[in-house]
Parts: C-alpha cells; sequence; structure tokens
C-alpha cells in the first residue's frame, strides 16, 4: 500500500491573501507497507520560506521513480481552509486531487488529528495519552461575514499501539479567536510590529506574519521585565481559574476565554517592547500551565503526547515538565508534522505494521554519493581525520557549514544541515547575528551536547533530542548559547541519533557546539548539496562539510 500525505493550499494567489493564501508549510510525506520513506516541506524545494501553495516539488521529491498512478491513498489536509468547505461543495479539492492521482482513494484528514497522530505514532512509549494546542486549523470560512462559522480546534485523547487504539476526542468548536495559539501569535505580532516598525514580508510570501514573528517574540521576552506592567488591566487570559480558563468548555463546549481585542490589549501595556514582550511570554506560561494542570487531573496520563504550534514554544515546554512521567514531542509540532501525520494515520486505519526511522528529526533524502566539483575542495578517506581538521578550526573560532546524511524534516536543524561554531566566546553570538544570519541582535543560538555530558553543563539535565526545551547553565563556559535568562536551548545527541556528529563533538573538551539551520535570514534551510554550496558562497562562513568533503573559499 502507497500511502501519500500532503498539507497544503490548492490555490496561492498573491493578490489574494484573505481568500486563497491561508496556508502555509506545505509538504508532501510517502508512506509504503507501512514503512516511512521520505518526509519534506515545499519551502525546502520552491526556496521561498513558510510556502502554503500545492507541494509539487515536495511530491515529486517523495515519489521519486514511482508514477502517480501506483498511489493508493492520498490523505489530504487543507491548509487553507476555502477547501475544507469544498471537500462538500464543488468538489474542486476532490477533482483537482483524482486528476493527479487517478487511482488512489482520496481521504479528508482533520488537521489536528494529523497533529495528534504525528506526535502518537513517534512517541518511544506504547501508551498514553495526548493533547493538540495550536491557532485554528480547518475549519470553513463565511467570506461573506468574515466570520469562521465551523472550526474542527484541538484534540485530546488516548492511545495503546499495542492494542492498535487511537481515540480522538475534538475540543470545543468556536467561533471567532479563542486559543491560545491565536492569542500569542496576535499580540506577538503587534510587538513585532512595534520592535522594528513594521513587519517587513517575505519575498514572494504573502502569507500572514503571525507564526513568523512568535519564536521571535519568545526571545525578546528575555530582555524585558514583566513587572513593568503589574497591574495593568489585559484580557482573560492572564486570569487563571476554572471560571476564566473555562477547562471543562475548553473540553467539550464553548470556551469561556476570548482574546479578541488585541490592539487595545496592546495599547495598554507599558515600557519597551522587550517589556511587553515579557508581559506576553510569562502570562501565555501561566495560562498553558494552568490549561495543563488542570487537564492533567482528569484527562491526560503520565506519559503524554504533544503536538501543534504551541509546543514551539521552548520555554513553556520546560515548565510543563514536573506534571509528567514523559513529555513526547516530535521535532515537527507545527504544521511541517500535519502531512506526516496524515500519511502515519491512514497506515494505521489500513491495519499496516507502522516501521519509522530512529531519528524522527531526519527523515529526508541523503546524498552520500554527491561529489562536490568545486575548486577548493578536498576528500577524506578518514572521516575522523576530517573531524579533527574541523574542530581544530572551530577552535580557531572559525564558522563551519555542516552538511551531513538525511536532511532534517520541520523547522531545525539538528546536526544535520547546520552552521557549526565554538559556543565558548560571547562574540560568536554577535558574529553570527551580524555576519552570517543577519537578524536582529536579540536573536538567541541552541546548542548541541553528548547526550552523556548534559548533567555537567545544565541544571536540569535531561535529554532532549529535538531541540524543544530550554535548560539553565550551571556553567560560564558557553555564554554563546546561553541566553539573557540563562537558560539555553539544547539538543543532546547520541551515536544513535546522530553518529557522524558525535564523532565531531568528541574532539573537544567541552563536547558541546553551538548549532543554528544552515541558511540565511528569511531563506529556507538547505535541502541538496548544491544548495549548501550556493548558501556558502554568498555567507560569510570559514568551511563547508559535505560528507568527506571539506570545501574552503
Amino acid at each position: 500500500m502507497k500511502i501519500l500525505g500532503i498539507n497544503s493550499a490548492l490555490e496561492w494567489d498573491p493578490a489574494d491573501v484573505g481568500n486563497n493564501a491561508r496556508g502555509h508549510d506545505a509538504g508532501a510525506t510517502l508512506f509504503v507497507d507501512g514503512k516511512h520513506v521520505l518526509s519534506t516541506d515545499e519551502e525546502r524545494h520552491s526556496r521561498i520560506k513558510y510556502d502554503g501553495r500545492f507541494p509539487k516539488g515536495s511530491i515529486d521529491y517523495c515519489l521519486g521513480d514511482i508514477p502517480k498512478e501506483d498511489i493508493d491513498i492520498v490523505c489530504y489536509v487543507p491548509s487553507c481552509i476555502k477547501f475544507c468547505h469544498e471537500q462538500t461543495a464543488s468538489g474542486q479539492a476532490y477533482n483537482f486531487l483524482q486528476g493527479m492521482f487517478p487511482n488512489a482513494k482520496i481521504w479528508y484528514v482533520g488537521h489536528h488529528l494529523c497533529h495528534a497522530a504525528s506526535a502518537v505514532f513517534t512517541a518511544p512509549f506504547n501508551s498514553g495519552s495526548f493533547l493538540t494546542l495550536d491557532g485554528v486549523g480547518s475549519g470553513v470560512w463565511n467570506f461573506a461575514s468574515a466570520q469562521v462559522i465551523t472550526n474542527e480546534n484541538n484534540g485530546i485523547g488516548y492511545f495503546d499501539k499495542n492494542k492498535r487504539e487511537f481515540r480522538f476526542f475534538r475540543l470545543n468548536s468556536h467561533t471567532g479567536m479563542n486559543s491560545l495559539g491565536e492569542m500569542f501569535g496576535f499580540y506577538s505580532s503587534n510587538i513585532y510590529d512595534e520592535k522594528i516598525n513594521g513587519v517587513k514580508p517575505i519575498p514572494n510570501n504573502p502569507n500572514p506574519i503571525l507564526f513568523q514573528v512568535e519564536g521571535k517574540v519568545m526571545g525578546l521576552s528575555a530582555y524585558g521585565d514583566v513587572n513593568v506592567n503589574t497591574g495593568v488591566p489585559y484580557c482573560k487570559s492572564t486570569e487563571y481559574s476554572k471560571e476564566t480558563m473555562g477547562v471543562d468548555k475548553f473540553l467539550f463546549g464553548e470556551p469561556s476565554v476570548s482574546y479578541y481585542n488585541y490592539d487595545m490589549v496592546c495599547s495598554q501595556l507599558k515600557g519597551t517592547p522587550e517589556d511587553k514582550a515579557a508581559f506576553l511570554q510569562h502570562h501565555y506560561e501561566g495560562a498553558l500551565t494552568y490549561l495543563i494542570k488542570e487537564l492533567r487531573e482528569d484527562y491526560l496520563t503520565e506519559d503524554v503526547c504533544f503536538a501543534g504550534g504551541c509546543f514551539l514554544n521552548v520555554c513553556a515546554n520546560t515548565l510543563l515538565q514536573p506534571y509528567f512521567r514523559n513529555i513526547h514531542i516530535p521535532p515537527w509540532p507545527n504544521d511541517s508534522g500535519v502531512h506526516f501525520g496524515a500519511a502515519v494515520y491512514a497506515s494505521y486505519k489500513c491495519k499496516e505494521t507502522i516501521e519509522i526511522p530512529n531519528n524522527i528529526a531526519l527523515l529526508g533524502k541523503s546524498y552520500e554519493d554527491y561529489v562536490p566539483m568545486e575548486k577548493n575542495c578536498e576528500h577524506f578517506e578518514d572521516f575522523d581525520l576530517l573531524c579533527e581538521i574541523v574542530a581544530k578550526a572551530i577552535d580557531e573560532n572559525k564558522i563551519i557549514g555542516w552538511f551531513q546524511g538525511r536532511s532534517e524534516h520541520g523547522p531545525r536543524a539538528l546536526g544535520s544541515r547546520s552552521i557549526l561554531m565554538s559556543p565558548k566566546r560571547a562574540e560568536n553570538k554577535d558574529i553570527l547575528n551580524e555576519r552570517v544570519k543577519h537578524r536582529e541582535y536579540w536573536r538567541p543560538f541552541a546548542g548541541v551536547i553528548l547526550e552523556e555530558y548534559v548533567g555537567e553543563y545544565f541544571l536540569e539535565a535531561f535529554d532532549t533530542p529535538y531541540m524543544l526545551f530550554a535548560q539553565h547553565s550551571i556553567t560560564d563556559r558557553l555564554p554563546a548559547i546561553t541566553h539573557e535568562d540563562k537558560t539555553c536551548r539544547i539538543q543532546t545527541v547520541n551515536d544513535e541519533l546522530n553518529s557522524k556528529l558525535c564523532q565531531l563533538l568528541r574532539k573537544f573538551e567541552d563536547p558541546v557546539l553551538l548549532n543554528t539551520s544552515f541558511n540565511d535570514n528569511g531563506e529556507p534551510i538547505v535541502e541538496t548539496p548544491d544548495d549548501a554550496i550556493e548558501a556558502f558562497k554568498k555567507m560569510d562562513l570559514d568551511y563547508l562539510v559535505i560528507g568527506n568533503y571539506l570545501l574552503w573559499k
């Protein structure tokens, strides 16, 4: 059984942002006989950040030599809410897909159901509960009244993979903007507008900017003082009680929480944009942890899966740790994981034995046979010798482009398509932000560390292979990856997850490196060796490592 998962808008008209361009993070995933083959995001192929158009490049990438006529099931997750309505109206989406895949069954799969499936079927434990939290997801939009008339909002449920049980319960269906994800996104947009005096749109991408700035505001918050706004009136989202959070209504009825007047709320806040960002992050964390605590009592088990864009907030994620024995968040909890969820859910429904790679962050292609044709290039038969040379260069404060193995799926570079630098010099943060990434001075950088050493450097000392939790540094030797609040967003690695990166890390007395994504500001992470070489030539990098090849300028 060949199953293709697709997340996209079917139309994308730059002049029609309100109607057709509501999609983002389009992509595709292929499963064959229950075995995962490939996953990718359209932005990696179109080279347009957050590209939400129909993912022709992703489909071709996943299928390779497989004819479209051989696909048995296409699981389509519309990210453009217009086409959810057309499932039962004109049937435009169905007819389009049936024409492309003439022998396939066309399945529509709910957005949040896919979020849940992406977490459940990649979890390292066999049974537990799950919760999805993001903005809106799939829904039906009334364009005449500009209202959401139905909305498949978030979900909660239980699973037992040994018993093949997966029970998804839809949470409230609402009108208007009532979710934590939308609240944080709209407030972030308002604060970020003020910070940079207007958001600069990404070239050729008219998608809404909300999801583009949430992470930036989370990083900015560490520079502010939350106490500046103590006592300032604000929306109900920060009054943590059963009445205002509406936990029961959140689950099964109309929510009592409302986050609708963003401009008014932000106009009441005092201080700098940094102070306002601190206020937003503080109260988002408070609202999220209160909700999770309440759900933990009656609905969530000791082993839990989370998915949805809300769980990209690493600071908030860390606060949830004490309430559970095990937390699993896939490395792509945002909408880039939806097409994976669609395909794996279809495999489950077809009663196939699901087989997924050990490292679920690396779901793209490997380019092991690639031979660079550049003049300044050397091949090393001994990869260990190459690691010694690279480690020496890093100790000399050189900046390294690192291209190894299968490409990462999702929004973060996790040691396969990375830029590496020493974390020991405080100035390296400014060097990378100003000279290499061309972004704001306050943007933090993540670190990567050998799993067995995490307790020597970080207070919480737990494994976090997908860079989704923040931990407090207990050393002053890592200033380039230590944020203003003394936390680090780190990735822990072992030989099973990434043997080549581990081999490099073992060349250092402190087995920690600064690890950031291999891309310039506003561009997608590189996918192919050619992408990497092109980026290397125009970025201020000293060396590029592709497989066993070392390139220099």
